[in-house]
C-alpha cells in the first residue's frame, strides 16, 4: 500500500534535506499523519505507543530522538499545550528554508485548561491581536508554538468556573 500523500511528501522533504529515512521515521511520519487526518493531538507518549504497536522492534527512546530530528528538520512541528505536554503535526511548509525562518503553521491551538481538549483554530483569528501587539509593543505573535488556554463551551456550559491556575486541582 503507498505511503499518504503527507507521508510521502514528508520523506521527499526529508531526503531533499539529505537525511535518512529510517524504519523509526517512517513510523513516526504514519502515526502523526494517520492522527492529523482522525484531528486528533497526539504527545510523544502516545505516537511512542502506537509506533510500538506497528513497529515494535523501534525503541521508545528512539522515537523521541526520531521526533526532534523531525522537528528541527521541518517535517513536525510541535505545540505545547498548558503543562508540560508537547503534541505534534506534519507540516507542509513551501521550503525548509522557509520553516527554519518564519515558522509557518497550518492552525493554531487552545486548550480548555478544565477538561484538557484541544481546539484547532485558523491563525488568522488572531490577526487583529497579531497586529496590535506589533504596533503597540513591536511584539511578534507565534500562534503556532504554544496553545491559548481558556474554557471550552461545554465546561463554560456545565458552570465550571475558569481556574486562574491551570492544572491546579478544582474544588467542588
Amino acid at each position: 500500500m503507498p505511503d499518504p500523500p503527507r507521508v510521502g511528501s514528508a520523506v521527499t522533504r526529508l531526503r531533499a534535506a539529505g537525511e535518512r529515512v529510517t524504519t523509526a521515521r517512517y513510523a513516526v511520519l504514519r502515526v502523526v499523519d494517520a492522527a492529523d487526518r482522525a484531528d486528533e493531538h497526539l504527545t510523544a507518549e502516545q505516537i511512542g505507543a502506537r509506533v510500538a504497536e506497528a513497529e515494535p522492534a523501534v525503541h521508545r527512546a528512539t522515537v523521541y530522538r526520531t521526533l526532534t530530528s523531525l522537528v528541527e528538520t521541518g517535517v513536525l512541528s510541535h505545540v505545547h499545550l498548558g503543562g508540560t505536554a508537547t503534541i505534534y503535526h506534519l507540516t507542509e511548509p513551501a521550503s525548509l528554508e522557509e520553516h527554519q525562518h518564519h515558522h509557518q503553521h497550518e492552525h493554531a491551538h487552545v486548550q480548555c485548561h478544565e477538561c484538557g481538549r484541544v481546539l484547532d483554530v485558523p491563525p488568522e483569528l488572531f490577526d487583529d491581536v497579531r497586529e496590535r501587539l506589533r504596533a503597540e509593543l513591536g511584539f511578534e505573535l507565534d500562534t503556532g508554538h504554544a496553545a491559548l488556554l481558556g474554557t471550552c463551551r461545554d465546561c463554560d456550559a456545565r458552570g465550571i468556573a475558569a481556574n486562574p491556575t491551570p492544572g491546579a486541582p478544582r474544588r467542588s
